[in-house]
């Protein structure tokens, strides 16, 4: 079978949000290339590959990614000088190709994420072993976002706790507080067709009874509120989830929002203000933060 190749070559701070429009516009797994996968190491640029099959219209979805990027490249989100380019490969080269470049990621020191087809046994009896097969859902521990939203809960999460995950993708952040101890997960997903990978993963670690999956936008499916809310999702996306905090937090509750771009770190914590929460814990990662954060006056 021939595939079309989709590639976005970019600086690495933007592959993640790069990914996202892909994902979204309905490819299947996304590759990520960088200076360690690239012939031209240190050379400080990145790229994205996704694919389609030959077959199907690529006019159309070329022209819907160019707009995107060019819109979010006008809202200051993506930096000039990214370059989109095609070249069709055979099936032994196409749209499972981003595996070989899928590994285990140590998080932290206690959690790690395999994929699937690897065979990873725990080296201590403390290490968290969370296996996934990303598919077509986002999140497979590779990003600086994950890692920074990991570190968080890790500091965060007591046991016995009900955990919100707004914006779920893969699954991972709810397989980790489900791991840390977490009594209740609900956990939120905008997109339908990413859920069946989710469901998968939290079956890859016996984890579906545990975790209540709900297909919706932001905080509006969930039900009651939380001892902590957790959402790895961009600025555009953390903007209209601030002002739902309040009503789906328990009093004392925390918040961590991660996914945030340096250049839009003012603006979320402009909106945290606005809405009455302080923040007490700051994590960054190049340029890459990860706020925690409670209603002012519970800390």
């Amino acid at each position: 079978m021939i595939w079309e190749q989709i590639r976005v070559d970019c600086a690495p701070e933007m592959v993640d949000l790069i990914a996202d429009q892909l994902i979204e516009l309905g490819t299947g797994g996304v590759q990520w290339l960088d200076d360690e996968t690239t012939t031209a190491p240190g050379n400080d640029r990145a790229a994205v590959l996704a694919y389609l099959p030959a077959a199907q219209e690529l006019t159309d979805f070329l022209q819907k990614l160019d707009q995107r990027l060019q819109s979010l490249q006008d809202q200051g989100f993506l930096t000039v000088g990214w370059r989109l380019s095609t070249r069709q490969v055979d099936d032994q080269k196409g749209a499972l190709a981003w595996e070989s470049y899928y590994h285990v990621q140590h998080l932290t020191r206690f959690i790690t994420v395999v994929p699937q087809w690897e065979d990873h046994q725990p080296t201590t009896n403390d290490e968290i072993v969370i296996r996934l097969d990303p598919g077509r859902s986002f999140g497979t521990g590779m990003h600086p976002t994950t890692r920074l939203a990991v570190s968080a809960l890790e500091l965060s999460l007591r046991p016995g706790r009900s955990v919100f995950d707004v914006g779920t993708g893969s699954g991972i952040l709810s397989l980790v507080a489900w791991r840390l101890g977490a009594s209740t997960i609900q956990a939120t997903e905008l997109d339908e067709n990413a859920l069946a990978f989710t469901e998968k993963n939290l079956r890859l670690n016996h984890g579906e009874a545990a975790i209540k999956l709900m297909a919706g936008s932001l905080l509006t499916p969930v039900e009651g509120r939380a001892d902590l809310i957790i959402a790895n999702m961009l600025p555009e996306a953390l903007l209209p989830l601030i002002p739902q905090l309040t009503g789906h937090l328990q009093p004392e509750g925390q918040v961590i929002l991660t996914g945030i771009i340096n250049t839009q770190l003012p603006k979320i914590q402009n909106a945290l203000t606005q809405a009455g929460f302080v923040v007490d814990l700051l994590l960054q990662a190049g340029d890459w933060f990860c706020l925690r954060c409670q209603k002012e006056g519970e800390s």
